[in-house]
This record gives C-alpha cells, structure tokens and sequence, in this order.
C-alpha cells in the first residue's frame, strides 16, 4: 500500500511540538523513525507567609531547591502512518528533602494517521477541554499549567481513552475528543457503588481557527516562531454516576465540566509578539460538593526578542471554599524553549475564605535545557 508523501509529511510533522527538537536515532530503515527528547527544570523556590507548615518551622521563609521535573519523551513512526509517544517524568526531586520519588509514565500514545489532518490514538492521553489543558509543560508562558482543572479521576491531566484529533472545512475548525477511563467503583464493599454502569466518561473540544492552525498533540504556551495564531474554543466532559454521592442517599450525581476559551498568540515580527490566554470553567459533582463550581484563568505576555513580561490568575470558587492565585514574573529564553529562565512571583490561598485564610508567597526560579 502506498502513502502520499503528503500525508507521510505530515505525519512526521505530527511527532513532535512546534518548538521541540529531539536527537534522532537511526533505525537502519526508513520503515522506522526515532527520537529522544529529554528534558529538565531545576527550580529554586522561597515560600513564606501562609498556612502553617508552608513556611520553614521557625517561621521564616523556606528555600527548597529541586528539579521540578525530569523527563524523557521517546517518539516514533512505523511504516509512515503509525506512530507512538512514550514520556517518562519524575517530578519534584529533592523537594522539601525528598528524594524518594520514582519516575512514572506520564504519556504513552499509539496513533493513526488515515488522511491529512486526521488523527485517531489510543492509550494514556491528554484530556481535552481548553488549550491551556493540552499545552506541554516544556513550552510554556507560565511556570505551570492552571492548577484548577478538577478532572474526576485523572493522572496530571492523562487518562486512558481513545480518540480523535482533526483539523477540517479548510483547518479552520478543529475537533479533538473522544472516550476515557473516568472514575470507576474504588469504595469498599457495602458502600454505594460510584459509576455502578461502568460507562466511560466522554470528552471534547471544539476550536474555531480565526488565524493559523496548531496540529501539534501538546500545544505550546508561546510559539516563539513568528507566526500568528487565534482561536476560540468550547469544550466539555461528562460520566453519568461518577461525582458525589447525593446527601441521604445512594445515588451519585453526573461529572459534568464545560469550559470555554480564547488563546492569542500575537506576531508583530519576528522578534516580538504578545500572548492572551482567557478561560472560563464550570465543574459540577453535584450540589454542595466541594468541587463543584466556577472557575477563571487568564495569562498575559509580551516579548522582545529573548526577554518576555508576563502575568496571570487563576480562580476557582465553590461555596465551600475558594482558590486563587496571581502571579507575575520574567521568561529569558535564550534558545527558545529549548534553553531558557524563568522567574516568578505569586501570591496562593488554597481550600479557603479568600477574605480570611493568609495567603501563601512564592518566589521562584525556575531553568529548562530541552531538546
């Protein structure tokens, strides 16, 4: 059976993120490609202020150094239309004085490839919702992806499903969606069963393109390569039976999260342009439950060749409790994202009363050396 070179081009395109190189190995076959992209975030971070504990035990602000995170992204192609990704990361080694952190895998992707700008994979994947869900950690504006996405019963964002990606009525929409694992029963024997019918959750996103396109599985934060790319999106998940159990009862209420979103990556030319990320969530476990409500993220940047501004919140609130955090900081990419510092300043109060419980301060500095 013979591949169009322009699918088989594209597919290679497919392998990687739009600012990620890797190391290639050679195969001896051009039925096989490889490569090998590591990663590591050495980060030093001061907290102070807070709820006890955050701090060190005199009181003072604690200085921890750790690496963040430590990865290894192992991709392929086989006979031009199939592909895998495998990523194995550690994370937060040596934080607080722990070193006793083992390395998981985070991503493990098996796709296929049967027409241009179609994508159907399988195995631990990526949920969609909004574009700062699916961004890679690597290829960032902030230091970290919103930390307010409540998913029932995912693993740093990744659960196993299948699903499709693509692009379609000229690129200008994208659908990305399918099934997932979701929640299932874990509660001991003569409680309520949660997820009685062991449905799967379903997931999906749906993005209109009003300039360029993003084809990539992870997206970048910021692009950094001169072009302009704007979109808008919807996205939602839902599993019938898998969020809290009813007061009084033995009947759980349906997981329902609806998101919708705008990101702007803005080129002015090649060696400035401006980032706006705004979204909107709703979380839903059923009433009263202490992670059923509203949320809002927003990042703003702005770069001059190497050096980028940038600042941003994230908030989320139940009548049970609120979160919120702010922060600001400065992004020095000397390689793009390949080598690059960031710092920042952010201000946290987690699981409260915003008007009551202090709020945590942190200063970070975080390095990367990608490829």
């Amino acid at each position: 059976m013979k591949t169009k070179p322009a699918v088989c081009a594209w597919f290679a395109l497919l392998l990687a993120s739009s600012s990620a190189t890797a190391i290639e190995v050679p195969t001896g076959t051009e039925d096989f490609t490889l490569d090998v992209a590591p990663l590591i975030q050495p980060r030093i971070e001061v907290d102070f202020d807070g709820p006890p504990g955050r701090a060190a035990p005199s009181g003072h602000a604690n200085i921890d150094f750790f690496i963040q995170r430590a990865r290894v992204v192992v991709r392929g192609t086989a006979y031009k239309q199939f592909a895998f990704g495998i990523n194995i990361v550690a994370l937060r080694i040596g934080d607080r004085g722990n070193y006793n952190v083992s390395p998981f895998l985070q991503d493990l992707r098996l796709g296929y490839v049967p027409a241009k700008d179609v994508n159907f994979e399988i195995g631990l994947l990526l949920m969609p919702l909004t574009h700062a869900a699916l961004e890679g950690a690597g290829y960032l504006s902030s230091i970290e992806v919103p930390g307010l996405l409540l998913y029932n019963n995912s693993s740093n964002l990744r659960e196993t499903g299948i699903q499709v990606r693509a692009l379609v009525l000229d690129r200008r929409i994208l659908v990305r969606g399918g099934f997932y694992e979701g929640a299932r029963n874990t509660n001991p024997a003569g409680q309520p069963p949660l997820n009685p019918n062991g449905m799967p959750l379903s997931g999906g996103m749906v993005r209109l393109n009003l300039v360029g396109d993003e084809a990539a599985y992870a997206y970048p934060g910021i692009y950094l390569d001169g072009k302009t790319r704007i979109s808008i999106g919807v996205g939602g998940q839902y599993q019938p039976h898998s969020g809290a159990l009813r007061a009084r009862s033995t009947v759980y209420d349906d997981y329902i999260a609806l998101a919708a979103d705008l990101f702007a990556d803005v080129a002015f030319t090649p060696q400035t342009e401006a980032i706006l990320t705004v979204g909107g969530y709703r979380f839903d476990y059923g009433a009263g439950n202490a992670r059923t409500g509203h949320g809002l993220h927003s990042e703003l940047g702005y770069r001059w060749g190497p050096i980028e501004p940038r600042g941003g919140f994230y908030w989320f609130n139940t009548k049970k409790n609120s979160y919120l955090r702010i922060a600001g900081g400065l992004n020095l990419f000397f390689q793009g994202h390949r080598a690059k510092l960031q710092a920042e300043f952010a201000s946290t109060i987690t699981n409260a009363n915003l008007t009551t419980t202090p709020a945590l301060h942190q200063i970070i500095v975080q390095a990367q050396l990608a490829l």
